[in-house]
């Protein structure tokens, strides 16, 4: 966690357990995707979670769906959706390889 991020959780919108529990998410999430910068903003009334790829997004995975940079209103709703986003290349690579003439 960044140390602009630590004060963020420990807002007043957060109680000492949710922003613990936001700081375990957080430090989850970036264990679990390295390949992405995870930040947490919570001044908005609610946490909002944002995902950026460190690598540049080719042509054909944008063309499979793959974003650079998304955000979600929940850790699970983030997992969700970069569950989705690691398996679209996987997904693009397998029908080029299959339906090339």
């Amino acid at each position: 966690m960044t140390s602009q991020e630590g004060p963020a959780l420990r807002g007043p919108l957060f109680s000492e357990e949710a922003a613990e529990l936001a700081e375990r998410r957080l430090a989850a999430l970036r264990q679990a995707y390295p390949g992405g910068e995870i930040v947490c903003v919570t001044g908005l009334g609610v946490p909002v979670w944002y995902a950026t790829l460190r690598v540049t997004v080719t042509q054909r995975q944008g063309q499979a769906g793959v974003r650079e940079t998304f955000m979600r209103f929940s850790t699970e709703a983030l997992v969700s959706e970069l569950s989705v986003q690691v398996e679209k290349p996987h997904g693009a690579r397998a029908r080029h390889i299959f339906t090339a003439p």
